[in-house]
């Protein structure tokens, strides 16, 4: 009877699911309608100055940034050739070096103030443009304009952060205490750093690094005490490892090299720890061999095809595995 009934509702279904209409195709009006709904729920920040009313249709601003921006992307390749070309230089010496200090020629005042002006003149001739905009009937030639300013104020916001790579570099530096905290410092620096571009008002006259520094070490303070609080958890692998064998027996032999007992507490933890868990470890750590570095997030994260932040939490958790798997046998040796 059961059968009967599931026989006779699956069936029941199948003409249902044939009936169902195909989706409808957007007509020119409906793709129109949704653009202009992206475009204006489009989140656009900038700082208004009082001469951008009076620059209506004036394009002396932005055709001097453009200028400028072409002019540093020159130089910026001049510089490389002359680099590449000094004796003892490797370009790509160290992940730090290679990802954090940017080819773009820092900037001087006056080419900072053109820049910052071009890029929020042309915010603010966006939000212009999108006032006037219908969100049932937009015109295309407004939304192409309104396209046109934002891919421009882009690039020129893009020449800033390239500009200003080094700076977040630098103060990475002074809060790290290994090649793998800069780079990973230097990383949250960078987004911090696009934010502080939004939000400068380059009008009062100051210079953006005076303001860029402030936000930036702030930030790091923060993500200092973290790291600092998450060490107190999740303290070093090799070392953590290491003070965690007991006076007694743990099934290991006797021996007074660190390595090798490293070695043979990784043997143990092969029976709690996945392939991809045990070798980020190793990789981590610098744990594969008594000469072996210590790797950062970023580059295990390129070798096992994972985004950084994968990594991280496969570390975490791994290290937890092995607090689990020591934790008895610390227990029976502190009683």
């Amino acid at each position: 009877m059961v059968n009967k009934l599931k026989s006779r509702t699956s069936s029941n279904r199948r003409p249902q699911a044939l009936c169902e209409p195909a989706p409808k195709k957007l007509t020119a009006g409906s793709k129109a309608q949704l653009r202009a709904a992206a475009l204006l729920g489009m989140e656009l920040r900038f700082i208004p100055a009082s001469d951008f009313e009076s620059l209506e249709g004036d394009t002396a601003p932005i055709d001097a940034a453009v200028d400028l921006m072409e002019s540093l992307r020159t130089q910026a390749v001049d510089d490389r050739t002359s680099l590449s070309t000094t004796p003892g230089m490797d370009l790509d010496e160290g992940p730090v070096f290679r990802d954090w200090n940017s080819d773009a020629p820092l900037l001087n005042f006056e080419q900072e103030q053109l820049l910052f002006r071009a890029l929020n003149l042309l915010r603010f001739r966006v939000s212009r443009l999108r006032s006037r905009l219908s969100p049932t009937a937009p015109s295309k030639k407004a939304m192409d304009e309104i396209d046109y300013k934002l891919n421009l104020a882009e690039q020129v916001r893009g020449q800033l952060v390239n500009s200003n790579l080094r700076l977040v570099s630098s103060i990475a530096r002074k809060f790290s205490s290994q090649n793998c905290d800069v780079d990973d410092f230097s990383s949250d620096g960078c987004m911090i750093l696009m934010g502080t571009i939004d939000r400068f008002d380059y009008s009062r006259g100051f210079r953006f690094s005076t303001y860029a520094t402030h936000s930036i070490q702030r930030h790091f303070f923060r993500l200092w005490k973290t790291r600092q609080r998450r060490k107190e958890r999740f303290p070093n692998a090799g070392s953590e490892m290491l003070s965690a064998v007991p006076d007694r027996d743990l099934e290991l032999p006797i021996c007074d090299d660190p390595q090798t007992v490293v070695d043979n507490l990784l043997a143990r933890a092969g029976s709690v720890l996945d392939e991809r868990e045990h070798q980020i470890l190793l990789s981590r750590f610098g744990l594969k061999s008594e000469n072996s570095t210590v790797r950062t997030l970023r580059e295990i994260a390129a070798d096992m095809g994972l985004s950084k932040e994968r990594v991280r939490q496969l570390q975490l958790k791994a290290l937890e595995k092995l607090r689990e798997l020591l934790a008895p046998e610390l227990k029976l040796s502190l009683s």
